[in-house]
């Protein structure tokens, strides 16, 4: 094979990993696989947890790169593919006469800002980390801003469709549920500030790509760096050969990596990307990748090299102590601790081992992850967090934790994560109207409504409650939850659940004693079939008499089992639960028109 081919190969290869995962980042879980190819978020994983397909890969790459130098930043990194995307487009859009790249030495800034991010990182400053690993980008710019605007498009589409008449053409092809229907595009939004990182730091590649190609590689991302050091003086390497070379500069102005001094005739293979750009550039065909057995690492620490990296240490070092000193300095933003995502096992290992990648967030199904802002303060920014404003944690869901590429969540059984804690429900007395919503929706069976102080309230089992948020979402209040979840820094496993029947579950203490009582006065129903606990059901009861007619109850009520019928309400007695809520948003002026018995 001749080797002015191997950038074509390069390129086909690239395209389909690029496919790969861009499918990744939209949330196509079943090419998660390709996930153990990322060298950073492997190299993490295996500081917590042991796996041996993603040890096998990291040697794998550590070892092609002793072999060829850095071919994993031009075939397996996604950010990298993108910029060289990014970087076609720029030279195809510039004259004649600034299509060329230049030699650049860029090591000193490379290992200077990777030793500052790593005394961060070694400190749980993790931002950096998150900001500049080239997977951990790739995947929240592809969810934070690919995905939202693709999700905005088939918003716009939805709407119109649906705005058309209905007997219309577009009409037939109206969504009702999953991407582009009402609502959804909303279930997904990430939050403002989550987007403007994003797109913030998708800015700044299209401009570094824009200008020198691969700089970022060679200046800013700490896997580039890590990769330089395995692969100096790797085994096959470009080489100029010294008597073809005619320093013509043609070489020199296709390395996007800035790697080649046509002027020394050389190749600086730390910065080197292996993308055989170079190879058929060259007219003469003094460009090759040749077998270098004898050339035997050397590592050489120039003053600038020192400057680069002490300055890296001195800068990790302040910002470590700067960033301490703002945490303890920054209120709390919520009386609720937040909760982390099943898996997570504790706030240090966790704050310490996620890169925030949101793949995590693009797997939950029910939408309740989402990117932290502040929930965690700055040393959790962008990491996942479970916000219950978005939705619930879905009890038969553990993707999350089987898809963290950095080993942050650790993987879960369905069995184990359905018993494992991730926050614990709290319910407001003051505002909780005991309607029992919450505890007929909860999975683990961990809430039941008692009757306290004369009236009916949840009331939370922490032996069995795993933070789901499930009552959370549901309770109908139209101000606030009465019943709220926060999160652990440990998260422990609970009692299995233990399956309960309905008159258990609500309102057991007021049942049994208004089953007594009836027993007692010998109250029975007129089919003689209902039981004493049914019928000391509490139910909305209409009083005609002192209706008004304006429908306020029906509006009110969260299960909708309140209909008006020729300006009177009409309650449906199965549905209805009792909870009160018509009965006070009632404005009849000589007392309330609907009233809850039982």
């Amino acid at each position: 094979m001749k080797q002015k081919h191997l950038k074509s190969i390069r390129i086909a290869v690239a395209a389909v990993m690029f496919v790969l995962f861009f499918g990744v980042g939209i949330g196509i879980f079943q090419l998660n696989a390709v996930l153990v190819t990322q060298f950073g978020p492997g190299l993490l994983s295996l500081t917590s947890v042991f796996f041996v397909d993603t040890l096998a890969a990291v040697v794998l790459i550590a070892a092609v790169t002793l072999l060829f130098g850095r071919i994993y930043c031009s075939v397996l990194c996604p950010l990298g593919i993108l910029q060289d995307g990014i970087a076609f487009l720029a030279q195809r859009l510039k004259g004649k006469a600034h299509r060329r790249y230049r030699f650049l030495d860029t090591r000193p800034v490379k290992y200077g800002v990777f030793l500052f991010v790593l005394i961060l990182g070694a400190a749980g400053v993790m931002l950096p980390l998150i900001a500049l690993l080239p997977s951990s980008n790739f995947f929240t710019i592809t969810s934070n801003v690919f995905l939202k605007v693709f999700n905005l498009i088939l918003e716009l589409l939805a709407r119109a469709a649906q705005g058309v008449a209905e007997n219309a053409f577009l009409a037939h092809f109206k969504v009702s549920n999953g991407p582009g229907a009402p609502g959804w595009y909303e279930s997904v939004n990430p939050p403002a500030a989550a987007f403007c990182f994003s797109l913030g730091m998708f800015l700044v590649v299209v401009a570094l790509a824009a200008w020198r190609g691969r700089i970022y590689c060679n200046t800013l991302c700490p896997v580039g760096a890590v990769l330089s050091l395995i692969g100096q003086k790797p085994l096959y390497r470009i080489t100029l050969s010294q008597d073809m070379c005619v320093c013509c500069g043609l070489c020199e102005a296709e390395c996007k990596g800035g790697a080649i001094d046509s002027k020394k005739k050389s190749v600086l293979t730390e910065n080197c990307v292996m993308c055989f750009n170079c190879i058929p550039a060259c007219k003469r065909g003094g460009v090759k990748l040749e077998f270098r057995p004898k050339d035997v690492p050397k590592f050489s620490l120039s003053r600038r090299h020192f400057l680069g990296a002490a300055g890296g240490v001195v800068a990790g070092a302040g910002i470590a102590v700067i960033a301490r000193k703002l945490e303890k300095a920054l209120p709390p933003q919520s009386c609720h601790a937040p909760a982390m995502p099943p898996g997570a096992g504790n706030s240090k290992r966790f704050h310490e081992k996620c890169v925030g990648c949101g793949i995590c967030i693009r797997e939950c199904e029910g939408r309740v992850l989402a990117p932290s802002i502040g929930q965690y303060g700055l040393k959790g920014f962008m990491q996942p967090v479970m916000d219950y404003s978005r939705g619930a944690c879905v009890y038969t869901c553990n993707h999350c934790s089987n898809v963290c590429p950095a080993g942050a969540l650790l993987p879960l059984t369905l069995e184990v994560k359905q018993t494992t804690r991730v926050g614990l429900a709290s319910v407001d007395a003051k505002t909780c109207v005991g309607c029992g919503i919450c505890a007929s929706k909860c999975p683990a069976h961990a809430i039941t409504v008692v009757r306290q102080d004369g009236k009916n309230l949840a009331s939370v089992s922490p032996d069995y409650c795993i933070g789901c948020g499930v009552c959370e979402d549901v309770c109908p209040l139209p101000d606030a939850p009465a019943i709220k979840v926060s999160g652990v820094s440990e998260q422990i496993r609970v009692l299995p659940p233990i399956q309960l029947d309905c008159a258990e579950t609500l309102a057991p203490a007021e049942q049994n004693a208004d089953a007594e009582q009836n027993a007692a006065e010998g109250e029975q129903k007129a089919d003689g079939e209902q039981s004493a606990a049914a019928s000391s059901k509490p139910i909305a009861v209409p009083v005609p008499e002192l209706c008004v007619g304006c429908g306020l109850c029906a509006e009110e009520c969260p299960v909708s089992a309140i209909t008006m019928v020729d300006g009177l309400p009409n309650v449906n007695a199965d549905a209805c639960v009792g909870c009160g809520l018509c009965s006070e948003a009632c404005p009849a002026p000589d007392g309330p028109a609907i009233v809850v018995q039982g």
